[in-house]
């Protein structure tokens, strides 16, 4: 059952925490809103979900579409809200904050050219325009709309090309979901993740697998809802270096190569939720399998116990 707690509005909520737990609204989380390509990507992209039958049309402006990394404005913005709402504060759909601050809550530096990126990230976010009938809110929004409404610079940089103070306005899509608590934590170790696709991945695998337990899905649905253009022969491959890479926070990767193609499974660090979920699923031997034919990492796990053989009661 969602949280709810009546809306408190303002004209401007200012941004101020420092240490904060990071949120992320569920649908860029479940839908490919978010580009993945590394230089100015100006091509309409279009993603049907045949079992839920809802549609997004993704509509990049001249400076191209928002890519994955310019959600962390959006991410920084959200979870302060989000916090606010916890602790009964007063909150907005316009955000004020220190460029500096959301530099170094994201993993970045804070060199000049840093805060003039922030700028190129805030024009691709305002011009990028969806079409789409995913509802936030239990309202779906028919129009087109960007995921800003609109943002400004409060103070410049010395050169001018740069932004100090910025001052945002979240779309009523996303205000909507944030104000129904349709969002989930992520970990700090997200902002490490170097690669686009890495990020998309690990978004998939939180918010289908959760905490804990396992997710597995087909290569070809897995290519369809990450937003890579790659074609499944590529994409296997990426799939297949970033599960021996073995850099995701709270989960890791196999592939179920009983299945033609090959499924991907993602699955917990926490081998103790996980070994209790599979007991409950009699999936027990089916895991030990995958593990046997799954290349094994190339380095230790980031977080959590090490994981023993997983052995029926």
């Amino acid at each position: 059952m969602k949280k709810k707690i009546p809306p408190v509005q303002r004209d401007l909520f200012l941004a101020e925490l420092v240490d904060w737990p990071v949120k992320d609204d569920i649908h860029s989380m479940e839908y490919p809103i978010f580009s993945l390509a590394k230089n100015r990507d100006k091509q309409i992209r279009e993603f049907v979900d045949e079992r839920s039958q809802r549609t997004l049309r993704v509509i990049p402006s001249v400076y191209g579409a928002a890519t994955v990394f310019d959600k962390d404005i959006l991410i920084f913005a959200m979870s302060q809200i989000v916090d606010a709402l916890n602790r009964g504060n007063p909150v907005s759909r316009t955000i004020q904050f220190e460029t500096f601050n959301y530099l170094t809550a994201t993993g970045r530096s804070d060199g000049g050219a840093d805060f003039t990126r922030a700028v190129d990230s805030l024009r691709r976010l305002r011009g990028t325009t969806l079409e789409t009938n995913i509802e936030t809110g239990e309202t779906v929004q028919l129009e087109g709309f960007g995921l800003l409404e609109d943002y400004s610079v409060v103070r410049k940089t010395a050169s001018g090309k740069g932004a100090l103070t910025i001052r945002i306005t979240l779309s009523d899509w996303l205000y909507r979901a944030l104000m129904s608590f349709e969002v989930l934590t992520l970990p700090r170790q997200y902002f490490e993740l170097s690669q686009p696709l890495e990020r998309r991945l690990y978004e998939l695998a939180r918010k289908h697998t959760g905490r804990g337990a396992y997710w597995v899905v087909s290569m070809e649905r897995l290519l369809s809802k990450s937003g890579s253009r790659q074609d499944i022969y590529g994409f296997t491959r990426s799939v297949k270096q970033i599960m021996s890479s073995d850099a995701l926070p709270d989960y890791r990767i196999a592939l179920d190569a009983s299945k033609r193609p090959a499924h991907v499974v993602f699955f917990s660090r926490d081998w103790r939720v996980l070994l209790e979920r599979l007991q409950t699923d009699g999936r027990v031997e089916w895991f030990e399998n995958l593990k046997k034919s799954s290349t094994p990492p190339k380095k230790e796990p980031k977080s959590g116990p090490s994981e023993p053989a997983i052995t029926q009661k």
